[in-house]
Formats: C-alpha cells, sequence, structure tokens
C-alpha cells in the first residue's frame, strides 16, 4: 500500500522540478508579444528607423502583426495588410509568420500544461508536511537550475548574439525560411535590435524571478523542515 504513495511522492516532485522553469520562463512571452513592448521598442532613443514606412504607419502594421501572432486569425488576414495599395508582406514572410506563431501557441500551450500540473503537484503535496516540504524544495531546485541555464545562454548572447540568434532559428525552423533581406516588412518592422531586446528582457526578468521563486522557496523549505523537527521534538 505503501508504495503507490511512495511512487504519487516522486512523481510531484519530478512534475515540480521539470515544470517550474517552464512556467517561469514562459510566462513572459504574455509581457513581451505586446503591442505595449513594441511601442517601448519603437521610442527609445537610437532604435533605428524603416525605410519603407513612416512612424505611425511602421506601428500600425507592427501592432497588426502582434495581434496576428495572438489571436485565432488565419493568413489571410496577414494578406489583407496593405500598404500605398500593395501588399505589405510578400509569400515568405507570411509563411515564416504563420511558422513563428505555431511555435509560440506550442510555447504557450507548454507553459499551460506546465503550470496545471505544478498546481495538481501542489495540491497534492499540501496538508502532508513531509511531501508539502519536499514539493517546495524541489521547487528551490528547479529555480536554482533555471537560474544557472539562463545566466549561461545569456553570456553565450552577450558573447555572440548573432551565434545565438541563429542557433536559436535552425533548432525551431526548416532551413534558411528566417532568413530575409533588409528590404522586407518583417525587418523594417522587427530588426535585429528588437530581438536582441527582447531577448535581454526575458534573461533578465526569468533570472529575476528564478532567483527570488528559488529564494522564497527554499527559505519556506528550511522554515517547514524547522516547524516539523520541533513538532517532532515536542
Amino acid at each position: 500500500m505503501k508504495t503507490k504513495p511512495r511512487a504519487l511522492d516522486a512523481i510531484a516532485r519530478a512534475v515540480l522540478l521539470i515544470c517550474t522553469p517552464p512556467v517561469l520562463l514562459l510566462a513572459n512571452l504574455y509581457l513581451l508579444a505586446t503591442p505595449a513592448f513594441v511601442r517601448y521598442e519603437y521610442n527609445k532613443p537610437g532604435f533605428p528607423p524603416a525605410d519603407l514606412y513612416d512612424s505611425r504607419e511602421r506601428l500600425l502594421l507592427a501592432e497588426a502583426t502582434v495581434h496576428y501572432m495572438r489571436s485565432s486569425k488565419g493568413t489571410d488576414y496577414l494578406m489583407q495588410l496593405q500598404s500605398r495599395g500593395l501588399p505589405v508582406y510578400n509569400s515568405r514572410e507570411i509563411i515564416h509568420l504563420a511558422d513563428a506563431k505555431r511555435v509560440m501557441n506550442a510555447a504557450l500551450g507548454v507553459h499551460s500544461i506546465c503550470l496545471i500540473l505544478c498546481l495538481l503537484a501542489l495540491v497534492y503535496a499540501h496538508g502532508h508536511p513531509k511531501r508539502w516540504y519536499h514539493a517546495w524544495r524541489a521547487i528551490s531546485w528547479a529555480g536554482l537550475f533555471l537560474f544557472v541555464l539562463l545566466a549561461s545562454i545569456g553570456l553565450l548572447a552577450y558573447v555572440n548574439f548573432n551565434l545565438f540568434f541563429t542557433t536559436f532559428h535552425r533548432l525551431l525552423f526548416t532551413g534558411d525560411s528566417w532568413l530575409f533581406p533588409f528590404s522586407d516588412t518583417l525587418i523594417q518592422l522587427f530588426p535585429l535590435p528588437f530581438w536582441m531586446d527582447a531577448t535581454w528582457l526575458i534573461c533578465l526578468l526569468t533570472l529575476m524571478e528564478s532567483a527570488i521563486v528559488g529564494w522564497a522557496a527554499y527559505a519556506f523549505s528550511r522554515r517547514l523542515r524547522a516547524r516539523q523537527q520541533i513538532s517532532v521534538q515536542a
């Protein structure tokens, strides 16, 4: 009879160890894939201007593109975007945006699944002192792991952002479907500095979140351990 609870205990700890990092990391997509972040970037001093569009039209097109990424609209929405009577995106750009949307939706789906699993693991552990302690210890280890991983990735991006950017796209997209000339709308709307800032912001936010969550979970687990020892001694 004890084998089943022990197995469930191990599964709950494994879920928290594996799922906490994606929950923290991917939550930041909800902050960055927004018109607010686009406006923040466009208003930064020294942000590269667009050759094809004035500032107002550029912002409208960028916000429309973000809307496509976050909505259920199909590629026909992108095909309808026009500037001076001409389509904004060519067929290659539309294919890439559709691929990028699938990747982002998959990432957000992973986030939702991991969040649900973490909540279920915590609900399972709650009310049982030993399980509750090990659950928070697992979260603290997950926070430490994510901090080290993000610090390593951030160091790579700092040393050679082009290598990081290229590796990231080659892992998620086939061939050279993500490479575009400077004259294409995607580069006009979202130049390299945009993606550099997004990368740094995700890294910094996740580093802070993993440090805070990891430290808080560790401190809470120590308090739980101390309470348990006092309870046993009493």
